[in-house]
């Protein structure tokens, strides 16, 4: 009975606790196939995929392990929707051998079980954050809920909105829509938050093409997310980018729609980690079961 006076913030960091101890347990392919539905999405080699077909054909491999804990979590005031981030460490042979940040996008199913919608993780630089005993949630309030009978239209249109105007003023757009909390994860690059997420998106060099894949907003109207493929030509200043984006939308009670936090699963730039060169961008989700550069939480 305990599990449902669960508060949804608690609900979504217990369903994350859980996935990570049984990862430990058991194994990550175990893990993930018991926590993901037959639509949950990670991303292969820059590119989105089904986890359950991701995870049924991955190679294992021997000696390796790989742990992961939440430091902020959020969730619908309806409890249907939440999520969490936090650091990764892959190990072999009990030696770290690569370390990140992920994101994980859970969704109540209609059984009461939390399954997670969409898996996404990157390799960073940067201090590792510490284990908490009390995973933190953003410090602004949400705005009060407003349930919708069409909430997947409402985010995506939102998500539209500012797609377009930031493919024509960048920076601007993207200071405009950052919440004062805003979380931004590039591969290879510290985590963008707050304050320096808004300076560093401000002189952005040339905007981006997204083009969403699917969305979904909360019952309460106050939390959402959107995935999709991503493509920035090259300039005199960085290469050409392809990949996947997602972003978390969070309704605030003193700014209206705010981008909570919003990560980029680059392709391999050919020449570099991969064999191929970077495919454009598809709304189309990808066949699963190619081994990609950055793999959803590292697999083991």
């Amino acid at each position: 009975m305990a599990a449902f006076a669960q508060l949804p913030h608690e609900a979504v960091v217990a369903a994350e606790i859980a996935f990570a101890a049984q990862a430990t347990q058991t194994s990550t392919e175990a893990a993930f196939l018991a926590n993901s539905s037959p639509t949950s999405l990670v991303t292969e080699n820059g590119k989105l995929a089904n986890a359950q077909e991701v995870w049924r054909t991955r190679p294992s491999r021997p000696g390796s392990k790989l742990t992961w804990y939440p430091v902020l979590a959020d969730a619908a005031q309806s409890g249907d929707l939440g999520y969490t981030t936090g650091p990764w460490t892959m190990l072999q042979n009990n030696r770290p051998v690569s370390t990140g940040e992920y994101v994980t996008v859970w969704r109540k199913q209609l059984d009461g079980r939390w399954k997670f919608a969409v898996d996404m993780s990157i390799e960073r630089i940067g201090a590792v954050p510490s284990q908490v005993a009390t995973v933190a949630r953003p410090r602004l309030m949400a705005a009060a809920a407003t349930p919708s009978t069409a909430p997947s239209n409402i985010v995506l249109e939102v998500d539209s909105k500012f797609a377009t105007a930031e493919l024509m003023k960048p920076g601007a757009t993207y200071q405009q829509y950052l919440s004062a909390e805003a979380r931004l994860y590039r591969s290879g690059l510290s985590m963008m938050q707050g304050a320096a997420a808004s300076a560093n998106m401000k002189s952005i060099d040339g905007g981006y093409l997204f083009i969403a894949n699917t969305g979904y907003l909360a019952a309460a109207g106050d939390l959402g997310y959107v995935v999709g493929s991503l493509h920035r030509p090259a300039s005199t200043n960085h290469p050409e980018e392809n990949g996947t984006f997602l972003r978390i939308w969070r309704r605030e009670a003193d700014a209206s729609w705010r981008i909570a936090l919003e990560m980029f699963d680059l392709v391999p730039i050919a020449g570099a980690a991969a064999t191929a060169a970077p495919a454009a961008p598809s709304p189309a989700v990808p066949a699963a079961g190619t081994t990609g550069q950055v793999p959803p939480k590292r697999a083991q």
